[in-house]
């Protein structure tokens, strides 16, 4: 027997979550574009969405986001911060956008913790979908997960004919749970399916060894520089911070930003260490598959959700950087190149 939850059911649940207070953010169709969004009512959610454009980090790590606005009131100034005091439920993560939220965890809640991040982290709850199909682009079970995994979630639903299965994977989860109308069902768990498997295991040894590799460069040259990749990934971090003044009032904000922009590294005096195409574009994926893993002990920085792939206007595939850079280490260690 397991724990099943009618569509219907479903739907009454995040509604009453809803009219407790709860903040539910879910995939939602936006103008024709599917996009994580909080919902004022549980029929807007997208329930059969194979994949958002954008990743749910968009909860946790706006786009853009006050920090904190200063006033000037009577001669005195008075500092508020754009904190986030309630609770959510962020509903719909398919296994590989779990990852994307764990893999942000690890930069982001690491001592010193971002304190914005971490006071929405410790208020949200994750309610996963299991896969029941894959787009081509996808590779999760390259990079640690697979479209059934309920690691990094607290609830995770399997779609079912009539419903789903519904499984706790934490404590939070087994508390939300509590009002749901669950019932016990003999119901078969669905064969989950089978994206395709690339070379990852020895991704930063290769990328140390091709550093150098004009590779980089010959990628590079059909780069536009849009930053649509970093984006649209689950995992990219990268911000800029600006102040904003207006009359008695100023205001700092967090926005997005990525590795790839001009002058993202340019430092004071006016010097950029990564001028070119190629430096900038390696940056990218050495931030996946070098820096990343180096820095926290052993993960790859990148979920294998497959959005940059779908997104890049020009085709920059991130399965075929990750082939190329297994095929050029063959190489290079067949003619002899020296290695490191």
């Amino acid at each position: 027997m397991s724990r099943f939850l009618s569509r219907q059911g479903l739907l009454s649940w995040l509604d009453g979550l809803i009219q407790q207070g709860a903040v539910v953010v879910a995939p939602t169709a936006v103008e024709g574009v599917s996009l994580y969004r909080p919902v004022p009512k549980a029929a807007e959610i997208d329930l059969d969405c194979p994949a958002t454009v954008l990743s749910p980090k968009e909860w946790l790590f706006p786009m853009s986001h006050t920090l904190f606005t200063v006033e000037r009131k009577d001669g005195a100034l008075e500092l508020k911060e754009g904190a986030f005091d309630g609770r959510a439920v962020l509903f719909g993560l398919h296994p590989c956008d779990a990852l994307g939220v764990h893999l942000m965890d690890v930069p982001l809640l690491a001592d010193p913790a971002d304190g914005l991040y971490r006071e929405r982290r410790e208020r949200t709850a994750l309610v996963g979908l299991a896969c029941t199909q894959c787009r081509p682009e996808c590779f999760c079970t390259s990079m640690g997960t697979s479209p059934a995994d309920p690691t990094h979630l607290d609830v995770m639903l399997t779609p079912v004919e009539g419903g789903y299965l519904v499984a706790s994977a934490s404590d939070k989860g087994e508390a939300l749970l509590a009002s749901a109308a669950v019932e016990e069902r003999d119901v078969a768990v669905p064969e989950p399916p089978n994206p395709q498997r690339l070379p990852t295991e020895d991704l930063p040894r290769l990328f140390r060894a091709l550093f150098s590799h004009p590779y980089w460069g010959r990628v590079a040259d059909r780069c536009l520089h849009c930053n649509i990749c970093s984006y649209v990934c689950p995992t990219c971090y990268c911000f800029d911070i600006r102040d904003y003044a207006r009359g008695n009032t100023a205001e700092r904000v967090r926005s997005w930003e990525s590795c790839q922009a001009a002058g993202f590294t340019r430092i004071a005096g006016g010097y950029d260490p990564r001028t070119n195409k190629g430096a900038k574009l390696r940056q990218r994926f050495a931030h996946k598959f070098l820096y990343f893993p180096e820095a926290f002990g052993g993960p790859l920085s990148c979920t294998g959700c497959g959005r940059c792939v779908r997104s890049c206007p020009v085709n920059i595939d991130i399965r075929e950087i990750i082939a190329e850079l297994n095929r050029l280490g063959v190489a290079s260690v067949g003619s002899g190149e020296k290695q490191g």
